[in-house]
């Protein structure tokens, strides 16, 4: 059987999932996200502000956090089909500027 990864639909309509390389990026560097997936799939779902990433084929999604720190940063990868979440990051200052 084939497996499926956590996915969501973005606002312009991609298929973005969550999958091994997203996993594995999280568990290194901040693994206690990892029990946060459906936030993270909501925010590229729903953002409060959606902005082009400095890095290439890549895009910034952001909330406000649920934790107390600040704001959720969720970086898409969209160079492949499915996209898939590179990374999340919680940060302390507004993107909005």
């Amino acid at each position: 059987m084939a497996y499926d990864p956590p996915s969501t639909i973005d606002p312009d309509g991609r298929r973005v999932v969550f999958d091994a390389g997203s996993h594995l990026h999280l568990a290194a560097k901040r693994p206690w996200l990892l029990d946060e997936i459906d936030t993270i799939l909501d925010t590229v779902a729903h953002p409060a502000l959606h902005v082009l990433d400095p890095e290439g084929d890549r895009e910034r999604y952001y909330r406000e956090s649920p934790f107390p720190d600040g704001w959720l940063r969720v970086v898409v990868d969209y160079s492949e089909d499915p996209a898939w979440i590179v990374t999340a990051v919680v940060q302390d200052n507004d993107p909005r500027g």
